[in-house]
C-alpha cells in the first residue's frame, strides 16, 4: 500500500512537470537567446511581454523576434518583414557601423623640431561582431607649428585609410569597456600613416562615446635637401594624440 502510493505521488509530479512544461510560452529572439515562460501580452507588429519562470518580466520589441512559440496556439512569425518596416539597428550584433572622431596631438622629435595636428575624421564599414569591426576612414588634417618641420605651403592633409577596431570585452552587460582601434593608409600628400589607438568606449553596443590615446606614425617630406639624391628628405614622424568620437 505505502509503494503504490508513493508511485501515485511520483506519477502525479511528473505529470504536473509535463504539463507545466508543455504550457510554457517559448520567444526566439533574433540574436538566439530562448525566452521561456508565459506571454501575458502582444501588441501586434509593435511588441511582446513574457513572464519568464522565475517571475521576471520582459518586454521586446517585434523586430529583435525571430518566432514566438505559444502553448495551444502554435508557432507565430511575429510579421511579415516588408521593405518599409522600422529596423532597430542598434538592437543587431551585426551590420553596418559609422564614426566621427575628432584626433589632435604633437610629435615626439626629442631632439629636433616638432610640429602638433589636429584632425576629424568619418569612419564607416561593417560590424562582425563586438570583438571586430572593419572599415575606411578619411578627413581633413590640420598641421600647426614650425614649417620647416613639413616642407608644404599647404597647412592641410587628408588622410585616408583602412580602419579595424573592436572590444577587449563584450559590451552586452557593461556601459563601459576597452576598445582598440588600428589605421592603416596615406595622409595626402604626406605619405604612409599607422595609428594604433587604445581607449574605452562608453554607452551601448551600438551606440556609444569614444575616448582614446593614438599614436600616430606618419611619413613627412621636411626642409632638409638630400644632395645625393637631388629631392627633400623624408622623416617618419611619430606623434602622440587624443581621439574623441561617437560610434553608432
Amino acid at each position: 500500500m505505502k509503494n503504490l502510493f508513493i508511485s501515485v505521488i511520483i506519477a502525479f509530479i511528473a505529470s504536473f512537470a509535463i504539463n507545466a512544461q508543455d504550457t510554457n510560452d517559448v520567444i526566439y529572439l533574433n540574436n538566439g537567446s530562448v525566452i521561456q515562460g508565459t506571454i501575458t501580452n502582444i501588441k501586434e507588429n509593435k511588441s511582446v511581454t513574457i513572464v519568464t519562470l522565475n517571475g521576471e518580466k520582459y518586454t521586446y520589441q517585434m523586430v529583435e523576434v525571430r518566432k514566438i512559440d505559444q502553448s495551444g496556439k502554435g508557432v507565430k512569425i511575429p510579421y511579415e518583414r516588408g521593405k518599409s518596416e522600422h529596423k532597430a539597428y542598434s538592437k543587431f550584433d551585426q551590420g553596418f557601423f559609422f564614426a566621427v572622431e575628432g584626433n589632435g596631438g604633437y610629435s615626439l622629435n626629442l631632439s629636433g623640431t616638432n610640429i602638433g595636428f589636429g584632425e576629424i575624421d568619418f569612419v564607416g564599414g561593417y560590424r562582425v561582431n563586438d570583438y571586430f569591426r572593419i572599415g575606411a576612414g578619411f578627413g581633413p588634417r590640420y598641421y600647426f607649428g614650425p614649417e620647416n618641420a613639413r616642407l608644404n605651403v599647404a597647412r592641410w592633409g587628408m588622410p585616408l585609410y583602412l580602419d579595424i577596431r573592436g572590444n577587449f570585452i563584450p559590451n552586452e552587460y557593461r556601459n563601459i569597456v576597452p576598445y582598440y582601434s588600428l589605421d592603416l593608409g596615406t595622409s595626402f600628400p604626406d605619405g604612409l600613416m599607422v595609428r594604433p589607438t587604445i581607449g574605452i568606449r562608453v554607452g551601448e553596443a551600438r551606440s556609444a562615446f569614444l575616448l582614446g590615446v593614438s599614436y600616430t606614425g606618419q611619413n613627412l617630406k621636411n626642409a632638409d635637401f638630400d644632395k645625393a639624391k637631388g629631392s627633400f628628405k623624408h622623416k617618419f614622424t611619430s606623434f602622440l594624440s587624443i581621439k574623441i568620437g561617437y560610434e553608432f
